[in-house]
């Protein structure tokens, strides 16, 4: 289930276009540290300098990220293993917080360990206004694999 929402700011897409998952650019190809989250286990990737915006591709080719602007890790729909996994096909959904990052804790953070770490607690912040799905600003591929309980 993907919500969308009309463009919360210019800027903060702006802020998030130029971001990769964990923060990464395009451009630096490589295996990252801890990246983001899939129900609530961090995985890392292998980023690659590829842009999937122009492909004409159906969203549901495509598999979500949530991307919090650097607030905290990214949130993931699906990862290897799954059932619906689209491969390492990636759009990446800004988030901005209006109510700041705290209110998404209180209305989103369902296991109450500190952090949004899976979709569920992504769409009920969503649900309770104290997140916002900008819309898709990045399409590309990569990568990934679960970090290792020793680098988590």
């Amino acid at each position: 289930m993907h919500i969308k929402r009309i463009l919360g700011t210019t800027a903060a897409l702006a802020a998030t276009a130029g971001v990769v998952i964990g923060g990464a650019g395009q451009a630096s190809a490589g295996v990252s540290g801890p990246a983001f989250y899939v129900d609530h286990v961090l995985y890392r990737t292998v980023a690659t300098p590829t842009d999937l915006s122009g492909t004409g591709a159906p969203d549901h080719s495509f598999d979500s990220i949530y991307d919090f602007g650097g607030v905290q890790r990214s949130v993931a729909e699906s990862a290897p293993g799954y059932r619906d996994f689209n491969g390492g096909r990636w759009q990446v959904h800004a988030v901005s917080l209006p109510n700041g990052y705290d209110a998404a804790l209180a209305s989103g953070d369902l296991d109450h360990d500190g952090v949004l770490d899976a979709l569920d607690e992504v769409m009920a912040a969503i649900s309770a206004g104290d997140a916002v799905d900008n819309g898709v600003v990045k399409w590309f591929v990569c990568t990934v694999n679960k970090v290792p309980a020793s680098q988590s």
